[in-house]
């Protein structure tokens, strides 16, 4: 069960695959943008994040990647990485965070000038650990993690350009990650207004399927059981699209669909790519915000691109 600590920093047992991050989301259909705010840190005490506003297509309006910063004993209530800094305050409740930097970004991670987020995010339900699943939080992926629905209030700065935002978004804290022994996922978070929201990863390692997550509907929050995806893809092998059946363990069934309308990709480990897609679709019918990543191994995710394009 999850204590309100699990929301500050773990002690990380020593090894090459020990670390702790945290992620962030603000999607902007209106504005065809997503914002992706992801920081780390190992067991020796050094930080990284990765910051970015995008577009479609890996268009980069914003990026930021730093790594190797020493930070102490600094704890996410009063956590700094670079630019970019976290409060949790409200412990399982409540985040809060910014970035302040250049702007202008490409995929080599160089930028120009100009962009500030400052966002406030609060849970709209209890936060729920994979723990709590029947295929439980394999150690590979997380000592454990949770993940919250929430609601984003702040204001996005870009190139001179106030975007105020009150809507919906995710985060989630992980643990100790082994990136190389995962083969391929598909991870979903989406909200329909505060009261209706899901996330979803179904994973693939080790030769296994897992189920993981939740569903939050009509006040009531439940284990994912079973899943069901169909998902599109263009000549990039980047996701287009989702249809997507979830069982949970109250007997609901949830249906979920999404259009892509913004993409980041970036490399995780020695072999693994992911591909990080602001959605708009529905849960239930109702117009929902969705953010579907999917991670393969880089030489699939090339393969498949080349036959998409007629290539072998």
């Amino acid at each position: 069960m999850l204590e309100p600590k699990d929301d500050l920093r773990h002690r990380l047992a020593p090894g090459p695959h020990a670390r702790e991050s945290l992620f962030y989301n603000v999607l902007l259909p209106d504005e065809e943008l997503m914002i992706f705010v992801y920081t780390w840190v190992d067991a020796e005490s050094r930080a990284g994040h990765l910051f970015a506003v995008v577009g479609d297509n890996d268009e980069r309006l914003a990026f930021s990647a730093v790594d190797g910063v020493p930070v102490g004993d600094r704890d996410f209530d009063d956590w700094a990485v670079g630019g970019m800094w976290l409060r949790h305050s409200d412990l399982l409740r409540t985040a809060s965070l910014g970035f302040s930097g250049p702007a202008g970004g490409s995929a080599d991670g160089s930028a120009g000038a100009g962009v500030s987020l400052h966002a406030t995010f609060t849970g709209t339900h209890e936060a729920f650990d994979y723990a709590r699943n029947e295929d439980g939080c394999p150690a590979f992926i997380a000592d454990n993690r949770f993940e919250q629905s929430a609601h984003v209030t702040g204001e996005l700065v870009l190139g001179g350009r106030r975007i105020p935002f009150d809507t919906t978004g995710h985060r989630d804290p992980w643990g100790t990650r082994d990136w190389d022994t995962l083969q391929d996922w598909k991870w979903v978070s989406g909200q329909a207004g505060d009261g209706l929201s899901l996330n979803v990863m179904q994973l693939h390692a080790r030769g296994e399927t897992t189920r993981h997550g939740y569903v939050y509907r009509d006040g009531a929050l439940a284990a994912v059981v079973d899943v069901r995806t169909s998902a599109e893809y263009d000549e990039n092998w980047w996701q287009t699209g989702l249809r997507m059946t979830v069982r949970d363990a109250a007997g609901r069934q949830t249906e979920l669909t999404a259009r892509r309308y913004a993409l980041l990709r970036f490399d995780a480990g020695g072999r693994l790519t992911l591909h990080e897609a602001g959605c708009t679709g529905t849960i239930e019918g109702q117009p929902a915000l969705v953010h579907f990543e999917a991670g393969w191994d880089r030489s699939y995710a090339e393969a498949q691109a080349c036959r998409s394009n007629g290539r072998t």
